[in-house]
């Protein structure tokens, strides 16, 4: 079958007329960089803000937290304008603009002088990944028809979690890398960040091969106040709210890995003698530990998903999550192995496993009429759970212990299980 005929496979996945192997293949790569891209600005952080700003270490939690929450605001007021754009210039050209405003945002951060011009420049990183985030589901819409859109999607889980493997265990030793070559600890920063931006440029070149054009078919776009009604009254079934809640702590999942780990294990590691290169070396190995066992994990109980009521599926994902949580919440350094790493990986597992569990339950659930409201409302709710952990937790990271936000994220998932049992219990 031609590449340009209509109904082309992507190996077990069909496609919908006129979508090609090439477009699919872009697609896959921006699937690929994406998870390591949201996450390297933050990962990296604790660098800039030991290295270039010198923000006192009683600090950093609260500026960390800030930092964090005013980016999930500028992403949500952004991410429905950048859909509803890529409905009237097509997907490719708000992909390309993503990229672009996320490799500018990524040149410029390490620049920074102060708090104030970091915020400036994560708000800009902010309006990328709004633009990435909201590309990478609607073109997994686009692309199969309906009956393999699990199979790309499976696709897609697969290189998001090597992709993020890549960014966490390779990427996060370049700071290392550029003072073996004789930079700086300033320099070797700000040339980690540059070489992701490059990293933007390159990806925005390669969503060139996306299908260009406005889409053929259009997801309708309800009002916010639709949504926000629609959502909440369905939320009254007891399942979709057990859904809401289990998005509301999936979500934070992603964030207090990405920013409350890496801040922890920087200063710890500086603390027991570390430079600030070596410590994001310890990051970097610590997360690989973290993605390699979501990744391994995933299929297992995705498994799982096909053979267990969902709510109990549920229930099994939070008995997983408040192990991970306590285990690291609790863990005294994260940052000399041993039993952090026996953590990272029950974190891994409780992570990949909240968030499988959550989306499965909101696809068994979501009336179909109102779907997209529900739908909406799932984001909206995971939306909630980063901007409570992003606060709170960047509070009592300074003020309590550095494992505080993981202590929290295990004290919400134990009042979730209690939630989700006195579902299962309902008949």
């Amino acid at each position: 079958m031609s590449d340009q005929s209509a109904g082309a496979k992507f190996g077990p996945v069909r496609l919908m007329p006129g979508v090609t192997r090439g477009h699919v293949g872009a697609y896959l790569w921006a699937a690929f960089v994406s998870i390591g891209i949201f996450t390297y600005a933050t990962t990296l952080q604790p660098y800039l803000l030991e290295v270039n700003i010198g923000v006192p270490v009683e600090q950093r939690g609260v500026v960390s937290g800030d930092l964090q929450f005013w980016q999930e605001i500028i992403t949500l007021l952004c991410v429905g304008l950048f859909g509803a754009w890529s409905d009237r210039v097509g997907r490719r050209v708000v992909y390309i603009t993503g990229f672009l405003i996320t490799a500018l945002a990524y040149a410029a951060y390490p620049f920074a002088n102060d708090v104030g011009q970091l915020l400036i420049y994560r708000l800009i990183y902010a309006v990328g990944i709004a633009a990435l985030g909201g590309m990478l589901a609607t073109v997994l819409a686009d692309y199969p028809v309906d009956a393999d859109r699990g199979k790309l999607t499976g696709i897609s889980f697969f290189l998001n979690a090597v992709g993020a493997l890549l960014f966490f265990a390779v990427l996060t030793r370049l700071p290392s890398l550029y003072q073996g070559f004789g930079a700086t600890e300033t320099e070797a920063g700000q040339f980690a960040y540059l070489t992701i931006s490059a990293v933007c440029v390159v990806s925005a070149l390669i969503m060139l091969g996306l299908k260009p054009g406005r889409p053929d078919q259009l997801t309708e776009r309800l009002p916010l106040r639709t949504l926000l009604t629609q959502g909440l009254i369905a939320g009254r079934q007891p399942r979709i709210a057990l859904a809401y809640a289990a998005s509301f702590a999936a979500r934070a999942d992603l964030v207090i890995v990405a920013l409350f780990l890496s801040l922890w294990v920087q200063t710890a590691a500086i603390a027991d003698g570390a430079t600030a290169a070596e410590a994001s070396s310890r990051q970097g190995a610590l997360f690989g530990i973290v993605q390699g066992s979501a990744m391994l994990w995933a299929p297992i109980f995705g498994w799982m998903a096909d053979k267990v009521n969902r709510v109990t599926l549920v229930i099994i994902a939070t008995v997983l999550s408040v192990i991970g949580y306590g285990w690291m919440g609790f863990t005294p350094d994260p940052a000399l192995g041993g039993l952090a790493f026996g953590a990272a990986a029950m974190l891994g597992i409780g992570q990949a496993s909240g968030i499988l569990a959550s989306q499965v339950l909101i696809a068994q659930e979501a009336p179909s009429a109102i779907r997209g409201a529900v739908i909406g409302m799932v984001g909206f709710f995971g939306a909630l759970g980063i901007l409570a952990i992003s606060k709170i937790g960047g509070y009592t990271f300074d003020e309590w212990r550095p494992g505080s936000p993981f202590i929290i994220m295990a004290g919400a998932n134990i009042l979730l299980l209690a939630f989700a049992i006195w579902v299962r219990s309902r008949r």
